[in-house]
């Protein structure tokens, strides 16, 4: 009997197995493998096109003033007076009086030119009238041809040079009579002050040191590759400078130094300043930051950072909605944005995000939407 029971149960087993699947085949579920795939990924695409457009040159310098001197005396003696602006810092214009000597001893100097010059006149004039009379005399008296000697030709040129001599020495000792009074060549400020009142001085000592506030100037050092990028020096390139204080101003270049540092292989271009204590002020010494407008570049593609990786990769969709990963010249990035000179075509879809390990040939699903630019 129980044998018999087990030939029952076993029919019954297999019915209900038979029953349920066919519960499942009518329900439309997919079979187990199909339920389990993966799906594919979605990407961010970014459609690029080619630009026409100035690339900035970054470098940096010290802002220093185009004319910088060493404010000499071409006279000596006691400085009887200074200006009260002649102060580190203080300012002046073209012409101004800064220092002032004592001019008593030149003054001795002029009167004494004077002397000597009315001397000369008086033996120049006495020179003339033996002259013409000793040529009458020899018209009368003499024979055959008259020598210079006796028509007293040389002591008349001597008399005549004495004159142009006398002359000279009266218009120095009036130069440097004026002198005494040591005036200021440019409009600016004063850098530093080394003498004062009482002290006396040496011709062609220094008093102080000055320059001028009309215009300053920046060496930019730049490398070959930055430089490629830039127009001719003399194209007057417009150039931003800026402080860490915020202040931005505009200057431009002016030449080229033409000398390229055997040690770091950079080159130096001068930019300049017009007025640069006007408002907002950048006085000399300043460090600043320097941003050169670039010559115009044709084909050149601007992507956002991201698009790239270290390698300097980026990663296309192409055809089939596959991936292509393709090695781009870069020419220039910053922190938001990088551009690139070649390598891709007007509607190439770059991928900026989505995918943590790309593999080429993988296939993709494009996010529908505005492309991002």
């Amino acid at each position: 009997m129980s044998g018999g029971k087990r030939k029952f149960v076993l029919p019954a087993a297999v019915l209900l197995a038979a029953a349920a699947g066919s519960l499942w085949l009518a329900a439309g579920s997919a079979p187990p493998s199909a339920a389990n795939a993966v799906p594919l990924p979605v990407v961010k695409v970014v459609s690029v096109s080619p630009q026409r457009l100035r690339l900035p040159v970054h470098s940096q310098g010290v802002l220093q003033p185009v004319r910088e001197i060493d404010l000499t005396s071409e006279a000596g003696g006691r400085v009887e007076a200074v200006a009260a602006g002649f102060v580190a810092g203080g300012r002046f214009r073209a012409g101004d009086v800064l220092v002032k000597l004592a001019g008593r001893a030149y003054d001795l100097a002029v009167v004494r030119a004077e002397t000597q010059l009315a001397e000369a006149k008086r033996k120049l004039a006495e020179e003339q009238a033996a002259a013409q009379q000793a040529r009458r005399e020899w018209q009368v008296l003499g024979q055959g041809k008259p020598t210079p000697l006796s028509l007293r030709e040389p002591q008349l040129q001597e008399a005549a040079a004495r004159l142009k001599q006398a002359e000279a020495e009266l218009a120095d000792a009036k130069f440097l009579r004026s002198r005494c009074e040591i005036r200021a060549p440019f409009s600016g400020r004063v850098k530093e002050k080394r003498v004062g009142t009482g002290q006396t001085v040496e011709p062609g000592q220094a008093l102080g040191r000055i320059y001028a506030d009309a215009a300053a100037e920046v060496r930019l050092p730049l490398n070959q590759t930055q430089i490629g990028y830039l127009p001719d020096a003399e194209s007057g390139a417009t150039v931003w400078l800026s402080a860490e204080r915020g202040v931005r101003r505009q200057a431009r270049i002016v030449r080229r130094e033409g000398m390229v540092d055997a040690a770091t292989g950079l080159e130096y271009w001068v930019a300049r300043l017009e007025e640069p204590e006007r408002d907002p002020a950048l006085l000399p010494g300043t460090f600043l930051s320097a941003e050169i407008e670039g010559r115009e570049l044709d084909g050149v593609f601007e992507l956002p950072r991201a698009a790239l990786n270290a390698a300097q990769e980026a990663v296309l969709v192409v055809a089939g909605d596959t991936l292509q990963i393709r090695r781009l010249p870069v020419l220039r990035s910053d922190a938001e944005r990088v551009w690139i000179g070649g390598g891709l075509q007007a509607g190439d879809r770059v991928v900026v995000s989505g995918l943590d390990a790309p593999v080429a040939g993988q296939r993709v699903v494009v996010e529908t939407g505005d492309a991002e630019r």
